[in-house]
């Protein structure tokens, strides 16, 4: 069971019809009586065969629909998206459980087909599960992206990017401050992180900004996701996995393009205050890590900057929320 978080609205409707259609016959040739659980489960909502608890959360917001259906189930709910099981949290008091106190036992994210290729076979932070890899991964972010060995340079980076928003202002126009305070986020995690602005559309693909909205969509997750026996079809049909691999490939491009630019680095000349999160992960790459046993892969220093690209990117600008001036 996984923590349900969030799933794309968009298939929802077309597909709830497709799965309607082929309940019948599904029930008819392939249903078998499931085996029976010893396990004590959540309250769980009525489900339908085939598209489980879906038909509750149509026609209204997701967090509304959740709501609703936990007020009658309580403050841990099982819901079912297609045969795949979510375990619903809605109180702050059974988060903190899930979140803190149990977060050894409920870390680990649900299995998607888009996460596991944008994330290099699930090799990142964030999508990792929580095991030996998870905790060497977790570390060389810490210390290299996060640390003090890179507070000179925040700050640094983060004065000028300062002062060449403020110069891009003007008292006598309209400005969007969300997408100003959006280009000032990428340019202090892309410099920090890469030594340069890489904001630039590349030869052969999208803009950083299109990009990443992009891989975002893809993590929404997919029909095959929940509806594996017959999802796949859709996905390959629908054109999911056309866009899941071109999306790959624009990525996967881009920070080749960063990595093979910092290995032309005499990495070894070069001190610490001027060295970026790029540069202290391939000197992880070329020896053993301190105090450890783990080195870091050429898939390994992929998925890292792949999680400072989206996580560092996208998040920060989604806490921006603020309006026209």
């Amino acid at each position: 069971m996984e923590i349900f978080t969030f799933f794309p609205s968009s298939w929802l409707l077309p597909t709830t019809l497709l799965l309607l259609l082929s309940i019948f016959l599904y029930t008819l040739c392939f249903n078998k009586p499931s085996i029976s659980i010893s396990y004590k489960l959540p309250p769980s909502p009525p489900k339908l065969p085939i598209i489980g608890n879906l038909h509750q959360l149509l026609g209204k917001p997701r967090h509304h629909a959740l709501w609703k259906l936990s007020q009658k189930y309580g403050p841990v709910m099982l819901i079912y998206i297609g045969s795949k099981p979510y375990i619903v949290i809605s109180s702050s008091a059974m988060a903190k459980q899930v979140l803190k106190t149990q977060d050894h036992i409920c870390c680990s994210r649900t299995v998607f087909q888009a996460t596991k290729r944008l994330t290099y076979n699930y090799l990142d932070i964030a999508f990792s599960p929580y095991g030996n890899h998870w905790r060497e991964m977790r570390k060389v972010l810490v210390s290299e992206f996060l640390g003090l060995k890179r507070a000179k340079l925040f700050n640094r980076v983060l004065v000028t990017e300062i002062e060449t928003m403020l110069r891009s202002l003007s008292s006598n126009t309209e400005v969007n401050l969300k997408k100003v305070f959006m280009e000032m986020v990428k340019g202090v995690i892309c410099k920090v992180a890469f030594g340069n602005n890489y904001r630039e559309q590349q030869p052969k693909g999208p803009s950083l900004e299109v990009m990443l909205d992009e891989i975002a969509e893809m993590f929404n997750g997919s029909v095959g996701d929940n509806f594996p026996w017959l999802g796949h079809i859709i996905d390959r049909f629908s054109g999911f996995n056309g866009s899941l691999e071109k999306v790959f490939s624009y990525l996967d491009s881009y920070i080749e393009a960063i990595i093979a630019e910092h290995e032309n680095h005499a990495i070894a000349d070069m001190s610490d205050d001027d060295k970026d999160f790029v540069h202290a992960i391939l000197e992880l790459s070329s020896k053993e890590a301190s105090g450890s046993e783990y080195r870091l892969t050429k898939q390994d220093m992929k998925a890292l900057v792949m999680d400072v690209l989206t996580g560092g990117n996208r998040n920060s600008c989604c806490d921006i929320g603020v309006g026209n001036v």
